[in-house]
């Protein structure tokens, strides 16, 4: 098995759906920071893309984080 491939299906068994929305509590995780640091980026404009439920239920698209993330590291 080619590591392609190893990659594929080790990717496959874990798949998410990208259209997920995550809370506060699992972008922290996630990112390996506490959901206060979410917030500050959130209230600041420099966090991921941020979608409104409720005036006090904040959710995060899977895609948005991804993206967030590329252009941090570009």
């Amino acid at each position: 098995m080619s590591l392609d491939t190893t990659t594929a299906v080790a990717h496959s068994a874990t798949a998410v759906p990208t259209d997920e929305f995550l809370t506060t509590e699992e972008v922290a995780t996630w990112l390996k920071v506490a959901p206060s640091t979410v917030c500050r980026w959130r209230l600041a404009g420099k966090g991921p893309r941020v979608v409104w439920l409720s005036p006090s239920l904040p959710r995060y698209r899977r895609d948005d984080v991804v993206v967030w993330l590329d252009q941090a590291a570009a």
